[in-house]
């Protein structure tokens, strides 16, 4: 069996072969806290997409683009499905890589005039995986050679597996040609897990790190955090802080574990002056009239877009964000931010250019 449907939540054995794990990014490591990856109602498609009979005609479905957030297990799922897909159909080489690589791999065969090889690697193969895809967007030549790749590939009836933290269809700066070629396929997007599917990983985690706690503490700890998403990676480290904090009677402070857990998120919270200056940046106005009294339409479109960006990835009050962009009382920020989130649901562009900015805070503090 591939899953294991014997709950609410579905559980996907992983695959982590050793052959492929240079080939994974390092913060993707954190794909693999758990054997198994945990689905609940906010990820349905991976049920379908991991049933037997799918992975048997995965090239019916091919190219599959698995995009979402950072953390969300892209990277494992690719993998597990192209390592599954060999041992039920008997097929093989597989061949792995990221968009990164695959850009400079070709330019790397293009200066010394020996693209065969690189196509023997990337076309010759059963399957090709593409772990983050998103860096290819700056290089022109590699997208026009992966498009001769995808369509060679397809013609043998071969599975391209792709991720993504974004649908192919909507990176800036990827050719018409080649977005049209990856939304041809079957797209999933990937959420961060809710509900019982948080309850689930925590509780196994627990039962990993220190099977003595006690489980109704583990599942009043994540009550506490029920407005806020997380991620495994978060999970992991709410169960550790329960394991290092608890009594010498086995008791968990659930309170007191939170404010800890709280308090190392935010060390990675990007602050109020960081989130001005990356849009500033991207906006390419100044710092200063941002955070000051100028009306004009692009002053104002950035300024939203750092107030919306500063509610949704700070802790700073209502209050705190309107003194640090110009003494600007609590409804006019709350006016700002509905402003923006009205904006988000018809403008894709600005949608992309506020999933570029967290992009760029995200590297920031990592």
């Amino acid at each position: 069996m591939i899953v294991d449907q014997t709950s609410r939540v579905t559980k996907i054995s992983l695959e982590r072969p050793a052959s492929v794990r240079k080939f994974l990014p390092s913060l993707a490591q954190n794909g693999w806290l758990l054997p198994e990856y945990h689905v609940g109602s906010e990820n349905e498609g991976l049920r379908y997409l991991f049933s037997e009979p799918v992975i048997e005609n995965l090239a019916a479905l091919s190219p599959i683009v698995l995009y979402g957030d950072r953390f969300v297990g892209k990277t494992a799922l690719a993998i597990t499905l192209a390592v599954t897909w060999s041992r039920i159909c008997a097929r093989r080489p597989l061949s792995f890589t990221t968009g990164r690589s695959f850009s400079q791999d070709f330019t790397a065969a293009l200066e010394i005039s020996d693209t065969d090889s690189f196509r023997s690697r990337t076309r010759d193969c059963q399957l090709l995986v593409i772990d983050d895809l998103d860096p290819i967007a700056t290089a022109p030549a590699a997208q026009e050679e992966l498009v001769h790749t995808l369509d060679q590939l397809a013609l043998a009836e071969r599975p391209v597996i792709l991720s993504s933290q974004r649908l192919p269809s909507t990176i800036p700066q990827l050719s018409s040609t080649l977005s049209s070629r990856l939304t041809g396929g079957f797209s999933l997007q990937l959420q961060r897990p809710t509900g019982a599917t948080v309850s689930d990983i925590a509780l196994q985690l627990a039962r990993t790190i220190d099977p003595k706690l006690d489980e109704q503490d583990i599942l009043r700890l994540c009550n506490l955090f029920d407005s806020r998403p997380l991620t495994t990676l978060d999970l992991r480290n709410i169960v550790l802080l329960a394991h290092q904090t608890k009594s010498a009677s086995g008791s968990v402070n659930c309170s007191a574990v939170k404010q800890l857990a709280l308090q190392h998120m935010e060390s990675d919270t990007p602050t109020l002056p960081s989130i001005a200056k990356v849009v500033a940046r991207r906006l390419r106005v100044r710092l200063t009239e941002m955070r000051g009294a100028t009306r004009d339409a692009n002053i104002v479109r950035a300024r939203g877009l750092a107030i919306h960006l500063a509610r949704k990835l700070t802790p700073a009050s209502l209050q705190q964000i309107g003194q640090f962009f110009g003494g600007r009382d609590h409804s006019t920020v709350l006016h700002a931010c509905r402003k923006v989130e009205n904006l988000i649901e018809s403008d894709p562009e600005l949608a992309n250019l506020i999933r570029d900015i967290q992009a760029d805070l995200e590297m920031a503090t990592a």
